[in-house]
């Protein structure tokens, strides 16, 4: 009980801060590896959610997200997961999208509650060329005779950054120093300058500076709660049976993803036939399993996610200018995005720490590797033979497992209710479909014995059988299950290239990029930065905030020969 009182008085915590003198104003900014794209190519980014009545970074919400706008509507989205304020992800601009410019822009739930929030602070401006098609956005593009010159970013802050010329195919070194007095945190991209300027568009300076000159504070939407464990997972029910919600009203319904049950999270349907699931971030797309425990056969219902993106106005885009001379430039980028694709080798990208959100105590977990027993035709007689933890029990004419406990003194007993029964981290609510399912699928079996609960429901005791698999093979669930695509946070990586050797057909056009780099006052680091197979001019672009809030912007070129 005492556990139990901790973790809600914990949770209490942020929303008393949110009622003090001054709320909360966050506002989010991206940066990414490049400002121009192909239809196809992968965008990094890098995340800075800011307190603007304090105007450093905001350790309160824990998911950003981005939007990408064409200019008749959202095209792409993403999530990412924050801590202490920074994050990183990546999102895939689809091969269809036509020529044109894009808006980019991000907000948390929270920032986005205030009355009057202007998505268009710190949003950035994307170029993109579809090189299979002639499409263009509505109205977004005009024909030049003579290419644009390219913008002009002005530094900002200590941060300096070198580089020197380098041969192809090789290696060159980017050193950073930061003779400050106080530490930053920021991007660091190296990408091919091929003549095609970025778009005219706002820049980490704009946006503390829009920030600083924010209108006072006015109203909030009390009625969004904010995310300060993670996503809040929003689904209601949906069926033909759906009107009359008295069959699943105060039932239990479930979100789960394949894995080993870290992605699983239960609530109660509320009377308008709402659950709200507060989870500690997903991370991944997955495939989502929902289900509404103890339906009626009857009742023909099914949960269905509801969207968490907002899909903002992103305001008026500025033209696309294009260029005729552009054409062999065109070509090479569009080379190098299907190469990628082809051989899109893990070892090219670094995984970066990712908050974790552990809800199953490994440290109390017994494990059967099943392999290293005799192997049984019939699932309950591995109950029976070597499983001690485990029992089978008929309630009702139907049988249940339950996991064995234990007391203050030591000893074992069986509690009178049943346990959570977990497929590859999916739940079987119905116990009798898991005696049904072949046991020679089964790679292991996880048995964990103490008392959890998720959201409002208790279970004594988790047994999570884990398929060689790990894909729920043969499993047949109930009628009222839905299995749906899911976007959950972007991984956060470091695109390195460390893994790129002779064997890649090397046409990258970002070289690197770092979206969490952070130099403390004084300090120097030197990064490792492999050169392509081609030789061209390139761009090295950081830029961040200092631990006070302050835009950090600086550049170089370097050429490889």
């Amino acid at each position: 009980m005492k556990k139990i009182l901790t973790i809600i008085f914990c949770l209490t915590l942020p929303l008393l801060s949110l009622q003090g003198a001054e709320r909360l104003r966050e506002r989010v900014y991206i940066s990414t590896d490049r400002d121009v794209y192909v239809a196809g190519d992968a965008v990094w980014l890098s995340a800075w959610c800011i307190d603007a009545v304090t105007g450093q970074l905001s350790a309160f919400s824990k998911t950003a997200y981005v939007e990408v706008h064409s200019p008749t509507g959202m095209v792409q989205t993403a999530k990412i997961a924050l801590d202490g304020g920074r994050g990183a992800g990546r999102l895939t601009l689809p091969t269809t999208l036509p020529t044109g410019n894009y808006r980019l822009l991000a907000y948390t739930q929270l920032g986005a509650s205030e009355e009057g929030f202007d998505p268009l602070t710190g949003a950035r401006t994307l170029s993109v060329f579809n090189t299979f098609s002639t499409e263009r956005t509505e109205g977004g593009v005009e024909v030049v005779a003579q290419a644009p010159a390219a913008p002009t970013v002005p530094a900002a802050g200590s941060l300096i950054v070198s580089a020197s010329d380098a041969s192809s195919a090789g290696s060159t070194r980017i050193r950073l120093s930061n003779p400050g007095n106080e530490a930053i945190s920021f991007s660091l991209s190296v990408r091919h300058d091929d003549g095609i300027p970025a778009p005219v568009g706002k820049h980490v300076a704009d946006f503390v500076r829009e920030v600083r000159t924010l209108p006072a504070a006015r109203d909030f939407d009390d009625s969004v709660v904010p995310e300060y464990e993670g996503e809040i997972i929003r689904a209601r029910v949906t069926g033909t049976d759906a009107a009359g919600l008295g069959g699943v009203r105060d039932k239990y319904a479930f979100i789960s993803s394949p894995g080993s049950g870290e992605n699983l999270y239960t609530e109660m349907i509320s009377e308008d036939g709402s659950a709200t699931f507060f989870t500690g971030n997903i991370y991944g797309d997955q495939e989502m399993f929902l289900e509404i425990e103890n339906v009626d056969r009857d009742n023909i219902c099914h949960l269905e996610l509801l969207s968490p993106f907002l899909n903002l106005p992103a305001g008026e885009l500025p033209k696309l200018p294009l260029y005729g001379g552009w054409n062999r430039a065109l070509e090479l980028r569009g080379l190098g995005m299907q190469v990628e694709k082809n051989f899109d080798a893990d070892t090219l990208y670094t995984a970066l720490p990712a908050r974790e959100h552990h809800i199953f105590d490994k440290r109390n977990c017994y494990q059967y590797i099943l392999d290293d027993y005799t192997r049984f035709p019939v699932m309950e007689e591995l109950f029976i033979e070597f499983i001690p933890e485990l029992r089978v029990r008929r309630v009702n004419g139907k049988r249940e497992l339950q996991v064995r406990a234990s007391d203050h003194q030591g000893g074992f007993y069986f509690p009178t209710s049943a346990a959570l029964v977990l497929l590859d981290g999916v739940p079987v609510l119905d116990h009798e479909r898991l005696f049904a399912y072949d046991p020679l699928l089964v790679k292991r079996i996880d048995i964990y014995g103490d008392a959890y609960f998720l959201g409002v429901r208790g279970f004594t005791g988790v047994v999570n059988f884990v398929t060689y698999k790990g894909t729920l093979p043969t499993m047949q669930f109930a009628d009222n299950v839905r299995v749906v695509d899911f976007q959950g946070c972007s991984l956060p990586l470091a695109y390195t290239c460390a893994g790129v050797g002779s064997d890649y057909p090397d046409y990258r056009q970002t070289l690197y990029w770092h979206p969490m780099l952070t130099l403390a006052p004084g300090e120097s680091i030197a990064v490792e930065c492999k050169t392509p197979a081609y030789s061209g001019r390139f761009e090295v672009v950081a830029e961040g905030l200092t631990d006070g809030g302050d835009a950090v912007s600086a550049r170089t070129t370097l050429d490889v020969r």
